[in-house]
């Protein structure tokens, strides 16, 4: 017997950025729809950022990608400024000095895999600084990797809550990876303000 592919329940999740297979679960008298890798509810509406965020700071060891990602939030609408970091080190100075002088801070995008300090370590430490500050909404955080989606991820993303995963591995073209990041930034910012 010939096994039909498109019977079965495969779907694009935009965080993995590919297709794949997919569960459902009932939450609050819905169903839902999600990606089996990352749990990320593919049946959700895309739900928009609200415009015009701040500031997005972001953490990316990659120059090239580092630039063309900031280019890509200010051209989708999402923040009028980023502030853009070549490590774990220089984002949590930056987000830091932000928090000294008051200033919001709406969206951390953290890529994964940097030295001498990884995405991880960075996320760890900022909910560290906003638990001393007593800081009374944490800062969303995505997190961006070339890396697959891991299980020791949802332990990780767990515990810096709010917090998504979007990999950057396949669709990394900005005409492919902006409607992947407005979809997953609006589900987090949504699931920030819960």
């Amino acid at each position: 017997m010939a096994l039909n592919l498109n019977s079965l329940p495969f779907r694009y999740c935009p965080s993995c950025g590919e297709r794949v297979y997919t569960y459902t679960i009932v939450k609050d008298g819905l169903t839902e729809v999600r990606c089996s890798s990352c749990g990320f509810p593919l049946s959700v509406e895309q739900g928009q950022p609200p415009e015009g965020l701040d500031c997005i700071l972001i953490a990316d060891d990659d120059r090239l990608f580092r630039s063309i990602l900031a280019e890509l939030l200010v051209e989708l609408g999402l923040t009028a400024r980023v502030i853009p970091c070549e490590s774990g080190t220089a984002f949590l100075t930056a987000i830091a000095e932000r928090f000294h002088d008051e200033l919001p801070n709406k969206l951390a995008i953290l890529d994964i895999i940097m030295e001498p300090l990884d995405g991880i370590d960075v996320a760890l430490a900022l909910r560290a600084i906003e638990t001393g500050l007593k800081v009374a909404q944490p800062t969303p955080i995505l997190f961006l990797s070339a890396v697959r989606y891991e299980e020791k991820l949802t332990r990780l993303i767990g515990r810096v809550r709010p917090a998504l995963y979007l990999n950057k591995g396949s669709d990394v073209t900005p005409d492919r990876l902006g409607p992947r990041l407005q979809k997953v930034i609006g589900h987090l910012l949504a699931q920030g303000r819960r």
